[in-house]
């Protein structure tokens, strides 16, 4: 068994940790509500599991899963959007098996009391945010 990291489309719904093996794709299947894809995230290396067909179908935008996507893999940053439920695990272990979702991302998304943005524009050394506050 792996821990994954779920991430509902719905904001209504919290994200949740579940136990799911790595073998079950009827499992990761019923997570995403149909057909899978995987995008790559990085800082720390994961997977995100989303349904391929989101866009095709109309689904809802996940904004947690858009966000972490543009945090994580900067190909997307701006560029894409995650539709659907999704769920985060680690990456996969020299047999192609996803691991445990990184305890990063754990303590991250789970541990964190509040956050803040700060952005750096292309080709500036600098970061700036404001004084914004979030608590999820």
């Amino acid at each position: 068994m792996i821990t994954a990291v779920v991430l509902p489309a719905d904001m209504e719904q919290p994200i949740r940790q579940q136990q799911i093996r790595p073998s079950d794709l009827a499992t990761y299947r019923e997570l995403v509500d149909g057909n899978l894809e995987v995008v790559e995230l990085f800082r720390p290396s994961a997977s995100l599991y989303i349904n391929e067909e989101g866009k095709l179908n109309d689904l809802p935008l996940n904004q947690r899963a858009t966000v972490i996507t543009w945090a994580h893999n900067s190909a997307f940053r701006g560029y894409d959007l995650i539709l659907g439920d999704a769920f985060i695990v680690g990456p996969v272990d020299g047999n192609g098996d996803d691991l445990t979702v990184p305890h990063e991302l754990v303590k991250l998304l789970f541990d964190t009391a509040s956050y803040r943005i700060k952005i750096k524009a292309a080709g500036s050394s600098q970061w700036s945010g404001n004084q914004l506050i979030w608590d999820n």
